[in-house]
């Protein structure tokens, strides 16, 4: 089971955009919310500059187990927007999860 619930209506992901704070790094923007008190909700997106479906789906898996793995370790909480950026259709497993951490501990 994950560690995470997903983020789905339209509203919950423009408010992050517009008053989350933001991390860039080279392959992912990372926003996250004001709520720390409550349990990680996070939203995945990923646009058409990523490159074609098989490209942005393998791309938000990838991104979704790191979360997985980094709520089950880290115990996350709140509210987290994350956008893959194109550089993310090229990068290994190894380079996202480093960027993803180093953006979420920047964050605690």
């Amino acid at each position: 089971m994950r560690a995470f619930a997903s983020l789905r209506r339209r509203g919950d992901f423009s408010r992050l955009r517009q008053s989350g704070r933001r991390l860039v790094t080279l392959s992912l923007t990372i926003y996250q919310g004001n709520q720390a008190g409550e349990r990680c909700l996070v939203g995945i997106s990923t646009g058409r500059k990523v490159g074609g479906a098989v490209v942005r789906n393998r791309v938000r898996r990838r991104v979704a187990a790191i979360v997985d793995d980094l709520a089950h370790r880290e115990g996350l909480r709140g509210r987290f927007l994350i956008e893959a950026r194109p550089a993310a259709a090229t990068a290994s497993f190894s380079r996202l999860r480093e960027d993803l951490a180093r953006a979420i501990g920047a964050r605690r």
